[in-house]
């Protein structure tokens, strides 16, 4: 009989579920970029008539949605001039991001942003501060040029140990460092609640999109405790993972629906 633990903190985070139910209060939209980083997801929004899109023309006859992930100033400035009706889901938690670098920069601080320059949450962040440095990894780190005063964030889903480490070698170059970890509290109790479930199983399995930065780092620090797949849906299964293994732990990243963790359970059960 297979033991499957479900982590105590996986799944939708509140910025999504917000997102999810204002979204689901309008008819037809055009939502900017993937609402949620979850294909299954999306694809449910997409059959209502709530369609991706990945620049505002002017030609959309719908309503615009920034997703909760953000986005830059200049999809926001677009969106208004066209003169169309914008809604806004961007997570709380983001938009006290943006609010934290500004105070910094204040201050007189160079804003250094601690994230994957390619993701829509950090070009958001960075589209409000005047020319940030970006890094999301300590290569990145030692190729840029500090300034003597740097006022640090960093992306809501990044790594809190390496947000550290990467702070105190900040600390070792900079005259003057201000930190302020932006990194969201759903974050940090799901990977936490991931760290303590992978050290108690003998395979773990992590839901979400591949394309999810929340999830992967899920997926990256399981690994480093036990033997990890990461799947968006139970079609992904193979059995042979979970041959002669009874305890096996699931988890899931922010934008995963319940029905598909449950979906999961349920098949890894299956497998007598």
């Amino acid at each position: 009989m297979k033991n499957i633990i479900v982590a105590e903190a996986q799944g939708f985070c509140w910025g999504v579920r917000r997102a999810l139910d204002i979204v689901e209060k309008h008819g037809e939209l055009s939502i900017l970029g993937d609402l949620i980083h979850n294909k299954q997801v999306v694809g449910k929004l997409e059959a209502k008539g709530k369609r991706v899109i990945h620049e505002v023309t002017g030609k959309e006859n719908t309503p615009i949605v920034i997703t909760a992930h953000g986005t830059t100033t200049e999809n926001i400035a677009k969106v208004r001039n066209l003169d169309m009706q914008l809604i806004d889901t961007t997570c709380p938690l983001v938009s006290s991001i943006y609010e934290e670098g500004a105070k910094l920069e204040q201050e007189g601080y160079h804003i250094l942003i601690l994230g994957d320059r390619n993701h829509v949450e950090v070009r958001g962040i960075a589209s409000r501060m005047r020319e940030p440095i970006i890094a999301n990894s300590f290569a990145d780190l030692s190729a840029a040029k500090l300034p003597e005063r740097v006022g640090v964030i960093c992306q809501s889903t990044f790594s809190p140990k390496i947000f550290d480490q990467m702070v105190e070698a900040v600390r070792a170059r900079c005259e003057e460092v201000k930190v302020k970890n932006t990194i969201c509290a759903p974050t940090k109790r799901r990977q936490e609640s991931a760290e303590t479930l992978a050290k108690q199983v003998e395979v773990m399995v992590v839901v979400g999109g591949f394309h999810s930065s929340n999830t992967k780092k899920l997926a990256t620090l399981t690994s480093k405790y036990v033997e990890t797949h990461h799947i968006e849906t139970a079609t992904q299964l193979k059995e042979s993972w979970f041959k002669e293994k009874n305890e096996i732990g699931i988890t899931a990243g922010a934008s995963t629906a319940d029905w598909i963790i449950e979906e999961i359970a349920d098949q890894i059960a299956s497998f007598a």
